[in-house]
């Protein structure tokens, strides 16, 4: 993610990762440690767990401008891929 973060992050590009239900020093001391940029919410009494339907983690939405979902991936992803890549693109590409 961080990866697909640096390539897209000054374009119209948000990656908001969140944490369900873990200490703000643990998720600090684990972006850190990992060199991860992106912005984290820390959802910890799971509203946005409950609101999103949560049932495996990871859970990847992906969100026009408008906030509708337009995608969903259950599990792992590479998201350092040229597929990816060309995903966001695509999305991005897209008029508004």
């Amino acid at each position: 993610m961080e990866k697909l973060w640096q390539k897209f992050k000054d374009e119209d590009f948000v990656i908001l990762a969140v944490d369900l239900r873990e200490r703000k020093k643990e998720v600090s001391s684990f972006m850190k440690e990992n060199g991860y940029t992106f912005p984290v919410l820390l959802d910890s009494r799971g509203e946005v767990a409950n609101t999103y339907r949560i049932t495996s983690i990871p859970t990847t939405y992906l969100l026009d401008p408008e906030g509708r979902v337009v995608g969903k991936a259950l599990g792992a992803r590479n998201w350092a891929s040229q597929d990816a890549f060309k995903l966001i693109e695509h999305f991005l590409s897209k008029p508004t």
